[in-house]
């Protein structure tokens, strides 16, 4: 079996009480499966606190990770990032303090979202395994999938990081996606 060097396990906004919406639940779920299985040495959850949260999702995921039987010292919160483009970037930034200078990763994210993160972090030079967390296929799934190819044109073109100007097009595709 093939070893990495972490999980990373990406975030996703909390209920306004601070607690998992079940998209996050079942990520947390497959990468303590993952850690259990022995592929890794370390477990980072990613995601800082968002508006109207009391909590970071980092805290929240690094709870669910321990209570499915990964020790505490081998989880490595990254709780600064809001968005995913930060998530990846600044768990790396954390690797590379280890002394990982090309991280492996194992990358786990919903399915809908696992394609787009994976080129993200393929695009920091980080060798990668996605394996993504199944979610139901309802509407919400549906919704996010349109989104998610709007968010990877964003990226690929350099809007998300501010340098280029998005075209209105684009905001507001986004936005017409987002009020169905």
């Amino acid at each position: 079996m093939k070893t990495y060097d972490a999980i990373l396990v990406l975030g996703l906004k909390l209920n306004a009480d601070g607690t998992p919406k079940q998209a996050l639940v079942d990520r947390v779920a497959l990468a303590a499966k993952l850690y259990l299985e022995g592929r890794v040495p370390y477990v980072i959850p990613c995601g800082g606190q968002t508006e109207n949260t009391p909590v970071t999702e980092a805290k929240v995921m690094a709870a669910g990770l321990m209570e499915r039987g990964v020790p505490e010292e081998k989880i490595i919160p990254e709780d600064a990032s809001l968005y995913t483009v930060e998530n990846i970037s600044n768990a790396k930034a954390i690797l590379q303090d280890m002394g990982i200078q090309k991280p492996r990763v194992i990358l786990v994210t919903s399915d809908y979202h696992a394609f787009r993160a994976a080129y993200m972090a393929r695009s920091m030079g980080m060798k990668v395994k996605s394996i993504p967390s199944p979610t139901p296929n309802d509407a919400l799934k549906k919704k996010r999938r349109k989104l998610e190819f709007f968010y990877f044109i964003n990226y690929i073109t350099g809007w998300e990081t501010g340098k280029r100007k998005r075209p209105r097009w684009y905001d507001a595709a986004v936005k017409k996606i987002q009020s169905r």
